[in-house]
């Protein structure tokens, strides 16, 4: 796999925190950097993480919202050909804005993933072959796969 870019979605706690969902201002933020050099992202590679570091991730008994969304965007024809950077914009947006937790102890709480890349060029997994900024990149993840081997996805959390 050596000079091909890497995207891994991660779908884990990466803390206790619960998310308000509420703007702060961040310019007194004295709190020491939790990213070390030891545990770096390889360079073209990408990693989703469902949430910021500090935070849970929210499960549904039918599945993740994160793991969700991203299905569902990826089934919205003009996501596919997105860049990989857009996409997970528009993946963190969705999340951000259309999932709050419900319940009595986790009302209102929200979720907000968080993306680290060292991608060195553009990176189009999920375009199909011939189809705009897409075709530069070559092999796309949509086209090794076969009609045969798809299985359909109803969405599970709405």
């Amino acid at each position: 796999m050596e000079g091909k870019a890497k995207v891994f979605l991660i779908q884990a706690c990466r803390g206790d925190g619960l998310d308000d969902g509420v703007e702060v201002d961040s310019a007194d933020d004295s709190r020491e950097c939790i990213f070390s050099p030891h545990h770096s992202v390889p360079v073209d590679t990408a990693v989703m993480y469902a949430t910021a570091p500090g935070y849970g991730a929210f499960m549904h008994p039918l599945g993740s919202v994160f793991l969700q969304t991203f299905c569902t965007l990826l089934k919205e024809d003009a996501n596919r050909n997105l860049e990989l950077t857009r996409l997970m914009t528009r993946l963190s947006h969705r999340v951000a804005y259309t999932f709050q937790a419900k319940g009595r102890l986790l009302g209102g709480k929200k979720e907000m993933p968080c993306l680290l890349t060292r991608l060195t060029r553009e990176v189009f997994p999920f375009a199909e072959l011939g189809k705009g900024d897409g075709e530069a990149a070559g092999l796309s993840a949509t086209s090794l796969l076969s009609a045969d081997n798809v299985r359909t996805r109803s969405p599970s959390i709405s």
